[in-house]
């Protein structure tokens, strides 16, 4: 599936996170109240990357044996819809 290209890798062996980058999605309060209409109830994390901080809202964090193949494939793509796609990131540990 070409989408599973634009997975990234950004997480631990049999991670899986699911998130939403506040520091580069737009209105981030738009963007929460848009995460909570889809069911979310985001945790709010600051990393420090290379080009700055950065405010996550975390939707997933889990942790399994064996992910498959498209995992929150569906959930990340209708995200993608609803926010800036650029922001939303599902990170898969292999």
């Amino acid at each position: 599936m070409a989408v599973l290209n634009c997975v990234k890798p950004g997480a631990k062996k049999g991670q899986t996170i699911l998130l939403v980058d506040l520091t580069t999605s737009g209105d981030s309060g738009a963007v929460i109240t848009t995460l909570q209409r889809l069911g979310y109830t985001p945790e709010i994390r600051h990393v420090s990357y290379k080009t700055g901080v950065h405010v996550l809202a975390v939707l997933k964090d889990e942790q399994h044996d064996a992910i498959p193949e498209d995992y929150l494939i569906d959930e990340w793509m209708q995200l993608r819809s609803e926010i800036n796609p650029d922001a939303v990131h599902l990170w898969c540990g292999k």
